[in-house]
């Protein structure tokens, strides 16, 4: 049985999600879209074929007429929180794009609306769901070179929008929130750990047509010790990496090298995991087989979570994603800051995030 779906947001993102994602995933059905503009409504009925009557240009219109187990929000951040709250307050399960909300402070209030009404609520971290991510996480889960001291992640694109005022050049920490946020994500997958203190830098490289820096470098430490650099730059002038960033995992006996998430998460060109013991050449690790990944499984897994109730270990749920928008968070205020920021839990029984600055360094 499909999970019927609302999309909300079509524009060029959610667009995509609606052309070439969403048709891709058989445990969903898309049954309305919904978008406050009128011609993104009107491309939808014609490269959709979506009817007209499953058009609208409200989120509370759409449930009023539509009979719908979820809603799939892929709308500009800002507008994340109402309508997760719209939806979850009408008994919708949610699958919203990252990031998942502005602060910390709405994504914990959203949380525990959902969990008030045995909701699922998800964020759709997509780079959890590449072959390469999934086996460096068990290797480091296994010990497989022994513990892990330090990281060091390098992402490289040069990014080239066209024309010249690309939405994209003005996005707010284009590098930070809108990439970022997936390589803090996989920090936390991969290492099975939690951030306590970053510091972050950010720059302008040399005729940037961004309105926010598009390049920054942060050393952030982990609960169990772990210390890991981060360097990633759209405007890099050196070899580009797949959008997961190059990492290297110094570990006790030897060094985990892996990459992920090649161009538009359509291929797997990307992903490749190698090792090397202290003392010996790198040998390459194989992947398991994923006939899904990406998008398509982020969503596959939301709807297989709402058939059967149970969601997958991989699933970033909204409360669990509070860790990587703090992390996030903590980042960019370091970056505007100049401070070293602690991002600590502020309730035992149910971690809540926080950055904070570190007054004593």
């Amino acid at each position: 049985m499909q999970t019927r779906i609302v999309q909300v947001g079509l524009g060029r993102w959610g667009a995509n999600w609606a052309e070439t994602v969403v048709p891709q995933v058989p445990e969903v059905e898309a049954v309305g879209w919904v978008d406050q503009n009128p011609e993104a409504l009107m491309r939808a009925e014609l490269r959709l074929g979506a009817r007209q009557d499953r058009c609208f240009p409200t989120l509370e219109a759409a449930l009023s007429n539509i009979d719908a187990d979820a809603v799939l929000i892929t709308a500009d951040v800002r507008a994340h929180a109402s309508l997760v709250e719209i939806a979850l307050e009408a008994g919708k399960h949610v699958l919203v794009e990252k990031p998942f909300v502005s602060t910390t402070v709405e994504a914990e209030r959203l949380a525990d609306l959902a969990d008030r009404y045995h909701l699922i609520l998800m964020v759709s971290q997509n780079f959890r769901f590449f072959p390469a991510a999934i086996s460096a996480a068990r290797l480091v889960r296994e010990q497989v070179l022994g513990p892990v001291g330090a990281v060091h992640i390098e992402f490289r694109r040069s990014l080239n929008c066209t024309p010249a005022d690309e939405s994209f050049y003005a996005f707010r920490q284009p590098l930070l929130e809108d990439l970022g946020i997936h390589h803090f994500d996989l920090m936390r997958m991969v290492l099975g750990q939690e951030p306590r203190q970053v510091y972050c830098t950010a720059w302008q490289p040399q005729g940037s047509p961004f309105r926010e820096p598009p390049a920054a470098a942060a050393t952030i430490i982990f609960d169990e010790g772990t210390v890991v650099t981060y360097r990633g730059n759209w405007l890099s002038g050196g070899v580009e990496t797949p959008y997961g960033g190059e990492w290297h995992l110094e570990c006790a006996e030897g060094e985990i090298i892996w990459t992920c998430r090649g161009d538009r998460d359509v291929t797997l060109d990307g992903d490749q995991v190698r090792i090397r013991k202290r003392g010996h050449a790198v040998v390459p690790i194989s992947l398991p087989a994923m006939a899904s990944f990406g998008r398509r499984e982020s969503l596959a897994t939301f709807g297989r979570a709402v058939e059967i109730g149970t969601v997958a270990p991989l699933a970033s749920l909204g409360r669990d994603n509070i860790g990587s928008l703090a992390l996030m968070q903590a980042a960019i205020t370091s970056a505007t800051t100049g401070r070293v920021i602690s991002v600590e839990t502020i309730n035992s029984k149910r971690p809540k995030w926080t950055a904070q600055i570190d007054e004593s360094l």
